[in-house]
């Protein structure tokens, strides 16, 4: 279908402006001392992002009394909703005794959140941090002191966070994923880091063969996040998992956004394959900035105190690490989720799917061109995670991100800007097309975001 996409832009733009008065405002007071009003790009949309006031469940109110089904849900962290009932209890009454702000201790519920973690990923030992990418870096710093190599592989398309070592092939494509992407970065950086191509085993074995006596690392999500909710192919991590080895190079995987998402646990284990390394953030937190390194002991043990003086590694935390309030709030969470696997993930997993072939039928039936990403295929059933592609190639299956990123073959206008606004204007909050559900969304408002994408495409076909 042929439109006026800049025309449509422009009238989203204008009906958003006329709900949005108090959040402009906001907006242009932020703007004043925040960069374009914020401090975190994600969450800062054209011409301006809503300003919530309360977040519950599935729902978000703004500062102009509109309220959203929300699909973004913590950059999608909050499995059970926003603020569910069983971390606020446990919080409320820890503050009732003068406790959970940072002490300085280690604290009970740190062991606590540990073991449990440990328990379901099949991890030797474990170490808390407070964001991803902290996380995703020390789990860098190690497995080099480790392997003794220099060079980081990682793939194209994939996010592991914001420092030198991963900065290179994200989501700039000129032919391909292989771009630094930030400046400010040490001289010669590039050539500290390796790119490969996701789901691609002859372009993975390629790379080992050039490089493979210097691989330190191969870092990776077994199921991708920013570079389109796309999972890897067993074969594949099989081979990553047999090249490491045969390299003496570690494997990492990124389950920052995948721990505890389709199940209690890593993804890893949904494979059968097991990392050296693996980094999680996001939902073992339980809305509280917790981020964690775990894995094998001999590699976590070259942050302690008793590592080698050459190989130790300055893994040794932060004001805030391990954060008492924190890992109470990820112990409740963790724990509700593992008790209640059974209820929570079938029924998210079965309404993912839900949405993933409503919203793939409604735009067939208008004539666009769009395949959703985040199908657990052979993985599992149980995926909650939906992206909206707007293909201008006719493709069965996107499989890598070089697809979802490049121009000539997704329509990433559409999706993050026009489609994002259609959605707001019929109530619901979506990213990267539409995102995650919660075992907080009911059913009726899962089918009620199916019937706003009918009355969008609709709405689209008067800008022919």
């Amino acid at each position: 279908m042929v439109m006026d996409k800049q025309r449509l832009l422009n009238d989203l733009i204008q009906n958003f402006r006329s709900k949005h008065k108090k959040s402009e405002a906001i907006f242009k007071k932020a703007s004043r001392y925040l960069i374009t009003g914020g401090s975190h790009n994600l969450r800062l949309f054209s011409p301006f992002p809503f300003y919530d006031l309360q977040c519950s469940g599935s729902k978000v109110w703004d500062a102009d009394g509109n309220m959203y089904i929300d699909f973004w849900q913590g950059h999608f962290a909050n499995v059970l909703g926003h603020n569910p009932r069983v971390v606020i209890k446990a919080l409320q009454d820890y503050f009732k005794k003068s406790q959970g702000l940072t002490t300085g201790f280690p604290g009970s519920h740190q062991s606590e959140l540990a073991e449990l973690i440990l328990g379901q990923i099949g991890a030797d030992k474990i170490r808390f941090t407070t964001s991803g990418t902290l996380a995703t870096m020390y789990a860098i710093m190690l497995a080099k002191a480790f392997s003794k190599k220099e060079l980081v592989m990682k793939v194209g398309g994939g996010w592991h966070g914001a420092h030198p070592y991963v900065l290179r092939g994200i989501a700039v494509y000129d032919r391909g994923m292989d771009h630094i992407e930030s400046a400010g970065l040490p001289a010669g950086i590039e050539k500290m880091i390796v790119v490969t191509k996701f789901n691609d085993i002859q372009d993975l074995e390629d790379r080992f063969k050039e490089h493979g006596e210097r691989i330190a690392c191969f870092i990776l999500e077994p199921f991708i996040g920013a570079g389109g909710f796309i999972f890897s192919h067993k074969d594949y991590l099989r081979r990553a998992r047999e090249l490491t080895q045969q390299h003496g190079s570690l494997l990492i995987f990124d389950e920052v956004v995948s721990g505890f998402r389709f199940h209690p646990g890593g993804v890893q284990s949904l494979y059968g394959i097991k990392p050296d390394l693996t980094v999680l953030g996001k939902a073992i937190g339980g809305g509280m900035p917790v981020s964690a390194v775990a894995g094998r002991e001999d590699v976590i043990a070259l942050c302690g105190p008793e590592a080698k003086p050459e190989q130790k590694v300055k893994f040794e935390g932060g004001t805030f690490s391990a954060h008492p309030a924190a890992m109470l709030a990820g112990l409740s969470f963790l724990s509700y989720l593992i008790d209640n696997e059974s209820e929570i993930y079938p029924r998210i997993g079965r309404l993912g799917s839900k949405v993933r072939k409503g919203i793939e039928e409604i735009f067939a039936a208008h004539g666009i061109n769009v395949r959703c990403t985040g199908y657990g295929d052979s993985v599992t059933e149980n995926s909650s995670l939906v992206g909206v592609q707007f293909l201008k190639e006719n493709i069965d299956r996107i499989s890598h991100p070089e697809q979802v990123w490049n121009p000539e073959v997704c329509d990433f206008e559409l999706r993050e800007k026009i489609f994002k606004l259609s959605m707001l204007e019929e109530g619901f909050n979506t990213f990267h097309g539409y995102g995650a559900i919660s075992a907080a969304h009911t059913e009726r408002e899962i089918q009620d975001s199916l019937d706003a994408v009918e009355r969008v495409v609709k709405k689209w076909l008067r800008y022919k």
